[in-house]
């Protein structure tokens, strides 16, 4: 599809750049548009109210035409839980205060249709007419402003989003207030004019006015005709995939079965099959009888398509054996979502290390390892076994076996997804991780289930993720900063000849190679390998270990917990902290870096290699990956080319501080 914008916006054309465009839809509530709702009970004027409900006409066609486009849709809706304690006492005393005799109900009030503004009230809901679909989010906000003590900063950046376009009402209240502050987080925004109304024609002029005045120095505004006129000339997405059965990538799944070319069924028996071939089979722990996975789908749309899918519809995941499948909420969201479940996936059960003994061998070559800890997710996203896998990663224990078979293994930052019901290995560091075929596909499972779990004692509330500003450029053309190790001579021949011509290649889409001195991460990796190995003997679960290879490791792992004191562990835990910020502060200020750029692992081990030094072995491949989980970052590992006759796939690793996920994001995409 040709780069898109509206031509006719103000003060200039407002681009819509793919992928990263947003229709933000503010507070269409029957608390606001209908008779009976808060906004009719505070509005002195029929006639004025009238003019505010008429913007639901024009806004659902420009729904229509974004969704037609391929643009990202967000609902919003104001509104408080029920005790009102989200409520500030100015916000629902001061019109009372000033006009009594016109402000008889407020927030909290008993109306006609339920309590005003208050969550799970027939008023809170959205109108039917630009109802949300069910793969469309809906944030819930107490305030005014869509960014006011939510998640919707993280929940725009997680998906890649640069560039608002908001409707909704009204105009001079949240639609102004969402519009100033998108503003301030570096959004280009642009409000549709004859989608959005208020209760004072003067005010709702001058905002408007106000929306694209000083030459563009808040953003933009613009009738929604061009977006319409944009839409009139396209008769379907764009499909930019695939639609083969043999394509199970997200984003090709969901194209397919809007457009009734695929159904879930047909995708399920294919992925069966596969699982029913001895290859495949031991790769997992527990299959799910078929019938069973297929029982998870709403009837009858296991046999045909249908427009409203939840996001996840039809698509089949697995997760590592350490996951509680039936308590886990981050399985119970993606059930929900109507993701199906194929089974769990067998995991080094011993927590061996970053390659063991398991009996399989990589994807990519029956002579090479596929890792240790969570060998099994990797492997069955490598073979078809699903699109996409949960595992947890302790030092790289899922981004190493993602790059021994050649697939994406995204560590997300500790605590952004729930990790409450996974058996951890180290609990301190343990973070969960996302194995895929495609960067896209990651985001997508990170987007849908980020969020803090109050049940979680390691998961991370909101107020706690850093803001940065947004560059709308995006990553390309709004270019990065970032740095390499200082010493690659633990690489192979081969894989450093790949790195070294990568680094010259991320030069050309955007990147600045920022000399920095990072020899401080090699220190790092030696002090926090004694603290995880004391950790790991502390939470290893009991099992009986059967091969030599598994059997060496563990007990290197514990003569080396056990050769730490106490007293030693907590001052080296406190010097790892101080290396952490002299780290982080590597990010900050118009000279930090945006990310750090390496190989995954210095090399991919044979089987052979691995039996002969097992403990050797597993001390050289975390050399890069030990840092991310002890220093609470992100890190995406992906495949970048293929060495040797063999063509056994060679991963980079872009890793960034701790809730900058959508940034490291932002940059994996185009690099992959």
């Amino acid at each position: 599809m040709a780069p898109l914008s509206l031509t006719s916006a103000q003060p200039c054309a407002f681009a819509l750049p793919e992928g990263r465009t947003a229709l933000v839809v503010i507070d269409m509530q029957q608390d606001f548009l209908l008779n009976g709702g808060y906004g009719y009970l505070q509005c002195p004027s029929e006639e004025v109210f009238k003019q505010v409900s008429s913007v639901i006409e024009p806004t659902a066609r420009a729904i229509a035409a974004a969704r037609k486009l391929g643009l990202h849709v967000i609902h919003t809706r104001e509104g408080h839980v029920a005790d009102l304690s989200d409520c500030p006492p100015t916000k629902r005393m001061r019109q009372r205060t000033a006009n009594p005799e016109r402000h008889k109900m407020i927030i909290g009030s008993d109306g006609p249709m339920g309590r005003l503004l208050v969550r799970g009230s027939n008023g809170h809901a959205i109108v039917d007419e630009v109802k949300p679909l069910k793969d469309e989010p809906v944030l819930d906000k107490p305030g005014k402003g869509s960014f006011y003590n939510t998640d919707f900063h993280q929940m725009l950046v997680s998906r890649g989003i640069t560039h608002l376009l908001l409707a909704g009402v009204t105009t001079e209240c949240c639609v102004a207030t969402t519009f100033r502050e998108a503003n301030d987080h570096g959004f280009e925004t642009c409000v549709l004019t004859d989608c959005t109304g208020g209760f004072d024609t003067s005010i709702v002029t001058a905002t408007m006015d106000l929306f694209c005045a000083y030459d563009g120095l808040l953003g933009y505004n613009c009738s929604s005709k061009p977006l319409l006129d944009l839409a009139a000339t396209v008769t379907t997405v764009a499909e930019s995939v695939t639609e083969s059965v043999f394509d199970l990538s997200i984003a090709s799944l969901r194209v397919a079965y809007r457009s009734g070319k695929l159904t879930p069924k047909t995708v399920l028996d294919y992925v069966y099959e596969q699982i029913a071939k001895p290859e495949c089979a031991i790769v997992f722990k527990r299959v799910i009888d078929k019938g069973v996975a297929l029982k998870t789908l709403p009837q009858p749309a296991i046999e045909a398509s249908f427009p409203d899918m939840p996001y996840f519809y039809g698509i089949p995941f697995t997760v590592a054996e350490n996951f509680d499948i039936d308590n886990s909420k981050l399985v119970k969201d993606l059930l929900a979502l109507g993701a199906v479940l194929i089974g769990t996936t067998k995991i080094d059960a011993t927590s061996a290390g970053l390659v063991s003994g398991a009996p399989i061998t990589s994807a990519c070559s029956a002579e090479y390892a596929a890792g240790g800890y969570n060998y099994g997710s990797a492997v069955a996203v490598a073979k078809g076994l699903g699109s996409f896998s949960l595992a947890l990663d302790t030092d790289g224990s899922a981004r190493v076996p993602a790059a021994f078979n050649g697939v994406v293994g995204y560590n997300v930052s500790k605590g952004l997804l729930a990790s409450a019901h996974v058996a951890k290995f180290c609990p301190s560091i343990d973070s969960v991780a996302i194995v895929a075929t495609t960067v896209p596909d990651s985001r997508a499972v990170f987007a849908e289930l980020r969020g803090q779990d109050l049940t979680d004692p390691y998961s991370v509330p909101d107020r706690n993720i850093p803001i940065k500003s947004v560059d709308f450029r995006g990553a390309k053309d709004g270019g990065f900063r970032f740095a390499i190790p200082d010493d690659l001579s633990n690489l192979s021949v081969d894989f450093k000849t790949q790195f070294v011509a990568f680094v010259e290649k991320i030069k050309t889409l955007g990147g600045t190679l920022v000399d920095v001195d990072l020899s401080l991460l090699n220190k790092a990796t030696k002090l926090a390998g004694p603290i995880i190995d004391v950790e790991r003997k502390a939470f290893r679960p009991t099992a009986v270990v059967e091969d030599s290879v598994s059997k060496s490791i563990i007990d290197a792992t514990d003569a080396s917990a056990s050769s730490v004191s106490a007293f030693k562990v907590f001052q080296d835990i406190d010097t790892l902290r101080q290396l952490k910020t002299e780290l982080y502060m590597k990010f900050e200020g118009t000279a930090g870096i945006d990310v750090i750029i390496t190989p995954t692992v210095p090399f991919q081990p044979t089987v052979d290699a691995v039996a002969a030094d097992p403990v050797g072995v597993n001390a050289e491949l975390s050399i890069f990956t030990k840092i991310t989980n002890v220093f609470d970052m992100c890190a995406v590992s992906l495949k970048t080319g293929t060495c040797g006759a063999l063509e056994l796939p060679f991963n980079v690793m872009i890793s960034g501080p701790m809730g900058m996920d959508g940034r490291i994001l932002d940059i994996a995409e185009i690099l992959a």
